[in-house]
């Protein structure tokens, strides 16, 4: 049986505003294990982007807890859930966020040298994987010069550099055409399974959330399996 890489249970998520409250999501569970790509969907608003916050530990919920790779991360100080979130988490997002003072490579190598590898490790980290993902021949390519594909492709290896055990990603492919986001998506899936990575991935896009192994609908403050 997979390994459990990532656990929620009971997250729950309102704002408070004087007397009033809103509550965006409450009693939210799920499990996702090592290899296993789950798509997270619903209509716009319904919390599918402050739920992959909540995981990614860039906001904090109101109640539950977040499991990490075994360890509940829920409680931690900003300083530790900052080294977690470097060390166990990828995101990948709509836009991709990519410097564009910097080539492809250096977008790819700066998240591993922030996180402590030497330049040369992270140089030879890089080039595999951007071979992988089919920018051989774009390693020196800035932004600028690269196609939203190509754009995207570099953010994945981005979020892939220091082989996080859980993969986070919003409407990943929502800013590309279909034929260049299905291309996209299906490196993505080939890049998160042959590295045993658990992923959860928003999306809009029904075509792709059938391919992936399980569906979860987000809606009316509520998760659930199709």
């Amino acid at each position: 049986m997979s390994k459990v890489l990532l656990q929620v249970k009971g997250l729950e998520k309102t704002h408070h505003q004087g007397e009033m409250s809103l509550t965006i999501f409450k009693d939210v569970s799920l499990s996702i294990s090592a290899g296993e790509i789950v798509a997270l969907v619903g209509p716009s608003g319904a919390g599918k982007s402050t739920l992959l916050q909540m995981v990614g530990l860039l906001d904090k919920p109101t109640d539950g807890q977040v499991f990490i790779d075994g360890q509940n991360v829920s409680e931690l100080n900003d300083h530790n859930r900052t080294l977690l979130r470097r060390k166990k988490l990828g995101f990948v997002y709509q836009f991709h966020f990519l410097q564009p003072e910097f080539s492809a490579v250096e977008n790819v190598m700066i998240p591993q040298m922030i996180a402590g590898v030497s330049k040369d490790q992270a140089w030879k980290n890089v080039e595999p994987l951007l071979v992988r993902l089919g920018l051989g021949h774009r390693f020196d390519h800035r932004p600028a010069r690269l196609s939203g594909g190509e754009q995207q492709r570099v953010a994945i290896a981005r979020a892939l550099a220091n082989n996080p055990s859980i993969l986070l990603a919003d409407e990943p492919t929502g800013n590309l055409d279909p034929k260049t986001a299905g291309e996209v998506f299906n490196l993505l899936i080939e890049q998160s399974k042959s590295s045993g990575i658990g992923a959860l991935i928003a999306t809009h896009n029904m075509d792709l959330a059938q391919k992936m192994d399980r569906i979860l609908v987000m809606d009316q403050g509520m998760l659930k399996e199709v």
